[in-house]
């Protein structure tokens, strides 16, 4: 009995991972790096600071594939009622 509900609990918290991974050509026009704007795949287009981390590997990635990963940074909070 024991064993059946820790496997329940176990799958229970595995379905509950809410991310996910695409895999996408990194691409933009000149005109467009200077600006920050770059293709992803043809799903996304996003812009960003000139100049920052993310610009320059993004930069650096311009025509090759990437694996990107989104998930949630932190977990569900309870509401808390104070009195």
């Amino acid at each position: 009995m024991l064993g059946l509900l820790l496997a329940g609990v176990s799958i229970g918290r595995a379905s509950d991972k809410d991310e996910t991974i695409v895999t996408v050509q990194v691409s933009s026009a000149d005109h467009e790096v200077q600006e920050g704007y770059f293709a992803l795949g043809e799903q996304a287009t996003v812009m960003v600071k000139p100049g920052s981390d993310l610009f320059r590997f993004l930069s650096r990635q311009r025509g090759r594939k990437v694996k990107i990963v989104l998930t949630e940074t932190s977990p569900p909070e309870l509401a808390k009622i104070e009195r």
